[in-house]
């Protein structure tokens, strides 16, 4: 065979190589923002754990859409996504298990000042559900723990799980979005975010469309 190979088509950027690559970064990236940021003060540490969360942001958004994109535009980049969704949600979690790291180290540092000012019960309680959700999605993910459930389970908590993760990542920044002091990755991640909710969307209503159109014709 002749030719060059595709870039996405690179082992570098599929499969196991793919995800030590964005872990790599994103561990090099949080070690940066440490050496920049600190977490000498309250308002450090939570800078920190924003970053965690932006640097994860990106992977559960592509692979919300992986398998909408096939429906709606097949081609090279829609098969990688697909391809490699297992590796883009393994991605999300290395970056986002970041989160409780730092969460720990305000706990650890300034622990007061989450008490006093931070603390709210309900956030407590969807932050403590989202490690759970992630370590479920993750360790399922493996194929010796995918084996032992039975196949409609799997697909209910992979399910189940990415709508949570983009809901949650997504809520995360469209308030911020909307106020008067936004950023522009707040802008950039909520239209992005929104941007998949109607790749999907769309990707239901074409296939829903399709098996209408053949109930139809059938006799």
């Amino acid at each position: 065979m002749t030719g060059e190979v595709s870039l996405l088509q690179h082992r570098l950027f599929n499969g196991w190589p793919f995800f030590w690559l964005v872990a790599v970064l994103t561990f090099a990236a949080m070690i940066l923002g440490y050496l920049m940021i600190g977490v000498t003060t309250p308002e450090a540490a939570i800078n920190m754990i924003r970053l965690s969360v932006q640097l994860a942001s990106p992977w559960v958004f592509l692979a919300f859409v992986a398998t909408p994109m096939t429906k709606l535009f097949p081609g090279k980049l829609s098969k990688w996504l697909l391809r490699n969704r297992r590796y883009l949600g393994l991605s999300f979690a290395a970056g986002f298990g970041w989160q409780a790291v730092f969460i720990g180290v305000l706990l650890a540092l300034h622990n007061a000042y989450y008490w006093q000012e931070m603390h709210n019960d309900i956030d407590l309680l969807l932050r403590m559900a989202s490690y759970v959700i992630l370590f479920a999605l993750t360790i399922t993910s493996f194929f010796p723990v995918r084996r032992r459930m039975l196949p409609e389970h799997w697909r209910w908590l992979h399910l189940v799980g990415i709508w949570y993760f983009w809901a949650a990542i997504w809520a995360s920044y469209a308030p911020m979005a909307l106020s008067s002091d936004a950023k522009t990755i707040d802008v950039v991640y909520t239209v992005i975010g929104l941007v998949a909710l109607l790749l999907r969307i769309a990707a239901y209503l074409k296939a829903n469309g399709h098996n209408l159109s053949e109930a139809k014709v059938l006799p």
